[in-house]
């Protein structure tokens, strides 16, 4: 199909004069449009472009009308010269509204799927859909992190997970999309007289880096001119190859329009693993909502998809820990505030570790003390003159420098020993008290102090 003439909604006056167009998979389409209006429209079309405007490029072809291109103004321009009006239009995809504003998700059940992430990602939005060719009904399997990340760049991350592209839609308004080469029929069915060929060898070498199954032909592209309409993903046979349209870029040459393709093959339009570089070195904080063994699960608080994130176990990170059992075992529990920390733009690669406190208890007032304590009050306390073991609750031993050892007790003290037990003092006395009474006994021997002295053993040598 090629074009008769052009005109532009709502602004249907203006007189296109330049058109040039640039849509290309894993980027958000465009067009600028360029002509003369009225002198008495340019206050009208000046409040038109202050709101939110859906604006159609549209052809006429044999009586027929069809739309070159349905996008959001960005840009609008006033130019009067030589007596003339000429307004400059910029039309991005609707997909641009995705890239606007930063999100911080998390995704941690391996059970969900790569639709229910893309349903995430479109609830933001008043017209998002989405056509998957890719990955349909498929469970991501891992974790992923969306982390200070657009929609549009976390959702092309989502489709190079599946070595694939995301290619935005710009015949109807909304944040509209294909995750996946479109799936759509042969059209190009006669080969250009005339074209050439591109090769980008510093591609095939980043998709090789990037563990892709790629030759140095699938990174070379078909690139012809025709006045002939197509739309990306449209494929045809160039010298026996099924070659697909990824690219396209329109101008106006006259009253005209001209189209340069750039077409390859389906394995060059794969797309590697990337990775969210600036995860690498960020932690969150969260509420620890589960423990096992050496595992946490986490909430963690910044998290935007808190509710759908799912769970996983993650890793815990001990002060010291060997495969042995050697180590410092002291989990966190559930409640307790931990984070999860990322050592590279690689979300799988997070664990768990301790966290910091903005705001101290009153204990965590003297960086001299240390202590370890659990949440039931139990606590061993080292001071630079002192080693307290307590469970503050009338119950201690404390060492200290100047005194020596205390230890009380609320009930009971209890020593045994297997061998001997022996109790000196070197340069003072040895006391034993009791209110009621003091029992001293060997085997068979024995010796009460109850307020008398009562011996008893077979012989008692005075």
């Amino acid at each position: 199909m090629r074009e008769e003439r052009m005109f532009v909604r709502p602004f249907e006056e203006l007189q296109v004069m330049e058109y040039r167009g640039l849509m290309q998979v894993n980027e958000h389409a465009q067009a600028e449009i360029r002509g003369q209006i009225p002198f008495q429209r340019m206050k009208d079309y000046v409040e038109a472009g202050k709101k939110r405007l859906w604006v159609q490029a549209v052809i006429v072809s044999e009586g027929s009308e069809s739309i070159l291109f349905y996008g959001i103004l960005e840009e609008m321009q006033m130019e009067v010269k030589s007596g003339l009006c000429i307004m400059r239009l910029l039309l991005r995809s609707g997909t641009s509204l995705m890239d606007y504003e930063k999100k911080t998700r998390s995704f941690q059940s391996g059970d969900l799927t790569y639709s229910e992430l893309l349903n995430v990602c479109n609830s933001g939005y008043d017209q998002a859909a989405r056509i998957m060719t890719a990955a349909r009904g498929e469970a991501i399997r891992r974790f992923i992190m969306q982390y200070q990340e657009t929609d549009w760049d976390f959702i092309k991350r989502l489709a190079g997970m599946n070595h694939t592209v995301v290619v935005a839609d710009c015949s109807t308004p909304g944040e509209k999309y294909y995750f996946g080469l479109p799936d759509r029929k042969e059209t190009v069915t006669a080969a250009p007289d005339e074209y050439r060929t591109w090769c980008d060898m510093g591609e095939y070498a980043s998709k090789r880096a990037g563990g892709l199954s790629v030759s140095p032909g699938d990174t070379m592209s078909c690139v012809w001119e025709s006045r002939d309409i197509y739309k990306l993903g449209e494929w045809g046979l160039i010298d026996g190859k099924k070659l697909y349209i990824w690219k396209i870029e329109t101008v106006t040459k006259g009253n005209e329009l001209y189209h340069t393709y750039y077409m390859k093959t389906r394995a060059g339009l794969q797309t590697p693993v990337t990775y969210n570089a600036s995860l690498a070195g960020v932690s969150l904080l969260g509420r620890v909502t589960d423990v096992k063994e050496e595992k946490i699960q986490i909430e963690l608080y910044d998290d935007e998809n808190r509710e759908n994130a799912g769970k996983r176990w993650f890793p815990y990170a001990a002060v010291y820990s060997s495969p042995d059992g050697t180590g410092w075992y002291c989990m966190p529990e559930k409640g307790d505030q931990a984070r999860l920390y990322f050592p590279s733009g690689q979300e799988t690669a997070a664990y768990a570790a301790g966290a910091y406190h903005e705001e101290g208890a009153d204990l965590r007032t003297r960086p001299e003390c240390k202590f370890w304590r659990n949440r039931e009050g139990k606590e061993i306390r080292l001071s630079p003159d002192r080693i307290l073991i307590t469970n503050n609750n009338g119950t201690y031993m404390e060492l200290t420098d100047e005194d020596g050892i205390e230890i009380v007790s609320a009930g009971s003290i209890s020593i045994r020993a297997k061998r001997t037990l022996s109790v000196a003092s070197e340069d003072a006395s040895v006391e034993f008290t009791a209110p009621d009474r003091i029992r001293l006994k060997q085997g068979d021997t024995q010796m009460d102090l109850g307020g008398s002295l009562r011996m008893q053993g077979t012989k008692i040598l005075l």
